[in-house]
């Protein structure tokens, strides 16, 4: 399995994102089912940006820092990171990071056998969990809130993990955005394995 150790310049984005009111009407539509459509349309802008960025044949960490900022987005999270196989034997580094502490996530490890980065990543089950509450990741300096753990799942092999942490309000996730999380993040992983193998081709 390939180590991503490769030092990933950052540019931070805007997380902030104008909000609907509850109940609202926007262009004719109830607010709920406009969140849904936007949901919807954010993952597919998504995804259809990362495809342009292989075809433009971007490198791996512009990929990976590319997959970040758009789930971070969709998310209206406080901060997103992804979580990869590291140097070390049975670890996850952080190498990827952008929003809240960023700067101070970015290049920490964790235990796959002892963490919920780990349990995601060796079971490639989703979880959804409070970062107040949750043990494992207190030692992380995570914003309080919610936190969505999505594994980067191929169907053949689980490559990372893509972390959504923190909403306004600690406000959980909403079933609708983990729906289109979960999908923009089975995408990332294939993409993301075409950008490794293709690393792989120009390093041999």
């Amino acid at each position: 399995m390939t180590s991503f150790s490769t030092p990933i310049t950052w540019q931070r984005p805007s997380m902030t994102q104008a909000a609907l009111a509850p109940g609202g009407v926007v262009n004719g539509k109830p607010a709920s089912t406009r969140r849904l459509d936007d949901g919807c349309q954010d993952r597919v802008a998504a995804s259809f940006e990362l495809m342009a960025a292989l075809l433009a044949e971007v490198e791996l960490p512009e990929v990976l820092a590319l997959v970040v900022r758009r789930a971070g987005l969709m998310a209206r999270a406080d901060l997103a990171f992804m979580a990869l196989p590291g140097p070390g034997p049975n670890t996850l580094s952080i190498e990827v990071a952008a929003g809240a502490n960023a700067d101070r996530i970015r290049g920490e490890s964790v235990r796959v056998g002892t963490s919920v980065l780990g349990k995601v990543f060796m079971t490639g089950r989703p979880l959804a969990l409070q970062v107040a509450t949750d043990a494992p990741l207190k030692g992380l300096p995570l914003p309080a809130g919610p936190i969505l753990l999505l594994p980067l799942d191929t169907g053949e092999r689980t490559c990372g993990v893509l972390a959504l942490a923190g909403q306004s309000g600690n406000v959980s996730f909403t079933a609708s955005v983990k729906r289109q999380l979960r999908i923009f993040a089975s995408t990332s992983a294939s993409m993301i394995e075409i950008a490794e193998e293709r690393r792989g081709n120009h390093l041999g």
